[in-house]
């Protein structure tokens, strides 16, 4: 007898703990963050228990079902495309009444739901849940569960395969008017996979998913209810519908969680701090330094490790193979081979494994989110959604995770914004270690931090600017906090391996492609084909030597690779970082810093923004980047 196979969708708001439940019942890693837009792309997985195959989606986080966001529209195409046995959803306990909002909308479109209660350890800590009492009220299966401890994972894996995932009868009371709209609309609408009463509730809000679907006469019709609604009650249809169930669920929440009396403790009182500007601010700048200091000096420290271990164990064995088998061919190739190897070792991983694990800390102990919080009043004065800070935070990582977390933003121009920002002004772990590993080794530390607040001052001009030549009012940012807590070493370590790794993977086999073609270019003198008809800019501008140019190529590549050709190239016979003055490694710094962005970030962008203004923001970088290291280059030649 085969296996019955059950579809289930994992459906949650972001920071819910939806992708580390994922991973529990599956086994699955996948990445999870304790800061909003980690999970952008629906995650899949398949499992078997008691018999019964359970393919499961991990869907991107999202506030809603109105399909007003990129992630909300992947929600809702998977929600109607996928014939779904079970919708599980994540549920915050700590911040139970958004989430239950989320679960309205998802028994209101008539799917198979289970609400799954996260974080009830931390939970039971501050008040008690009537679970029994929710679950009557909601008419759904309701189940305390904890991804961190496991606690009810079983439990939930075990109600999907025995079916007690049902559809609820519970139903949000609008007003009069839009209740008396619905019954009109739900007339009209013929049966399919969502209920009727559902998407007459979308269809009233505007959601373009559904409106789609109806007759051009109905269209007219609704256009004209959302018309007398507004005029009626002074508000928009959506914005009353929205209202209504925040105030259903706050009814809810009252009669079913007890909170008891008790003095802040020390977590909370430390998280006051963090997110209060007299006190958050000071603490931002201390974390930042510390983190500074702490990927310099221990990346330094590793970097040399590395190095001589490698000249022990290696030396100039793969050289000399080389030569001995293919003469000065073979000698290039080879030398090409090594020099990658040493470059993305002692250059590249010892400060971006350190930086990576300093992320994952500041991820998992509930950190980030609190500078988000703390920044939000001055991402208002660039036209900013406060949410913002989110995607430039993710930036530090990896510009690509930032780009494509702007799809939460509410309008294009945010985006556009966001984006220039990022991409110009958020240097990615490449570019810190391009900053760490060549101008603090090389230059000092000083120089190096001098770069890093350029970089804000940089970002402060481009937000002003471009909120400036595109005006418009920000949203007011809502967000609830998760927790302060000890991460998990175990967590914090998968996390800094699942992303390290693509430098194994990716950057490497970029790197000793270029490094052999370069090799090879100088082994014959064919460099100079690129080299001079550029030295205009290389020596004339930023007086640096001319073949640093093949780096700034490969950099468009991959920002890693960058710095990993400094180790590759030569002058004269010598390797060029032997040959850059510590003047030479701050200008090569300032301009790898906002030089364009790396050609995955390129491909990215050109999806989301389009490939006008990704090219407008690429050339835009490079005239920058230019500017400020000519200018560098002519303030170190003065002083």
């Amino acid at each position: 007898m085969r296996d019955r196979v059950l579809k289930v969708a994992l459906v949650g708001q972001p920071n819910v703990g939806k992708s580390s439940l994922f991973t529990r019942l599956t086994g699955v890693g996948v990445i999870s963050s304790n800061y909003p837009g980690t999970t952008v792309e629906f995650e899949e997985s398949v499992i078997t228990r008691q018999g019964t195959t359970v393919r499961v989606h991990d869907l991107p986080g999202t506030y809603g079902l109105s399909g007003n966001s990129a992630d909300e529209k992947v929600v809702l195409e998977m929600l109607r495309d996928q014939d779904n046995d079970a919708v599980i959803v994540v549920a915050d306990a700590l911040n139970l009444e958004s989430s239950i909002v989320l679960c309205f909308e998802v028994m209101e479109m008539g799917l198979p739901a289970i609400l799954a209660l996260n974080k009830t350890d931390s939970a039971r800590k501050k008040f008690d849940i009537d679970v029994e009492r929710l679950e009557v009220i909601l008419g759904i299966e309701v189940i305390p569960v904890s991804a961190k401890t496991a606690e009810g994972v079983d439990a939930l894996a075990d109600a999907v395969c025995l079916g007690l995932s049902r559809r609820s009868d519970f139903k949000v009371r609008y007003d009069d008017h839009i209740e008396y709209y619905i019954r009109e609309l739900s007339s009209f609408l013929p049966e399919n996979h969502f209920d009727r009463r559902g998407r007459a509730v979308k269809i009233l809000e505007g959601t373009e998913e559904f409106r789609g679907q109806i007759p051009e006469a109905l269209e007219a019709r609704v256009i004209r209810m959302r018309a007398e609604f507004e005029s009626t009650h002074g508000e928009s249809m959506e914005v009353a519908i929205g209202r209504d169930r925040y105030a259903s669920a706050d009814v809810i929440v009252k009669r079913c969680v007890s909170k008891t009396q008790r003095k802040p403790t020390r977590a909370e009182r430390i998280s006051d701090m963090t997110t209060t500007p007299s006190t958050g601010l000071p603490i931002l700048i201390a974390v930042f330094f510390s983190i500074f200091l702490i990927i310099v000096y221990v990346g330094s420290a590793l970097a040399e490790a590395v190095e001589a271990a490698y000249d022990m164990l290696v030396g100039t064995a793969l050289v000399d193979i080389g030569r001995m088998l293919a003469g000065d061919l073979g000698e290039a190739v080879m030398r090409g081979i090594d020099e990658s190897i040493r470059a993305i070792l002692g250059l590249v991983i010892p400060y971006i494994m350190v930086f990576y694990l300093i992320l994952g800390i500041l991820e998992d102990s509930g950190y980030l989110p609190r500078v988000v919080v703390l920044l939000d009043r001055l991402m208002h004065r660039f036209g900013l959604h406060g949410g913002s800070v989110i995607s430039l935070v993710v930036g530090i990582g990896c510009n690509v995770p930032a780009i494509l977390s702007t799809r939460s933003l509410a309008s294009r121009r945010e985006k556009l914004i966001t984006c220039t920002m990022i991409v110009m002004a958020v240097p990615c772990s490449a570019q810190m270690a391009i900053i760490m590993g060549a101008t603090a080794t090389h230059a000092g530390i000083l120089y190096a931090f001098g770069i890093l607040m350029m970089l804000g001052a940089l970002a402060v001009v481009l937000g002003v600017l471009l909120n400036r030549f595109l005006k418009k009012e920000p949203s007011n940012l809502a967000m609830e906090l998760p927790d302060l807590v000890v991460p998990q070493a175990r967590n914090v370590l998968f996390k800094m391996w699942y992303r390290i790794k693509d430098f194994f993977f990716i950057a490497f086999p970029l790197l000793v492609v270029g490094s052999i073609v370069v090799e090879i270019m100088m082994q014959f003198g064919a460099l100079d084909i690129i080299v001079d008809p550029l030295a205009f800019i290389t020596v004339g501008m930023l007086g640096l030597p001319a073949v640093t140019i093949i780096a700034f190529i490969v950099g468009i590549l991959r920002k890693e690779a960058a710095v990993g050709m400094l180790g590759i190239l030569t002058v004269g016979g010598i390797p060029l970082i032997d040959v850059m003055t510590p003047d030479n490694f701050v200008v090569f710094g300032v301009v790898m810093a906002v030089y364009m962005p790396c050609l995955a970030t390129i491909v990215v962008m050109g999806r989301e923004l389009g490939w006008r203004d990704t090219l407008a923001v690429s050339v835009l970088s490079i005239t920058i980047a230019i500017l400020l290291g000519a200018v560098c280059n002519l303030l170190l030649s003065a002083f």
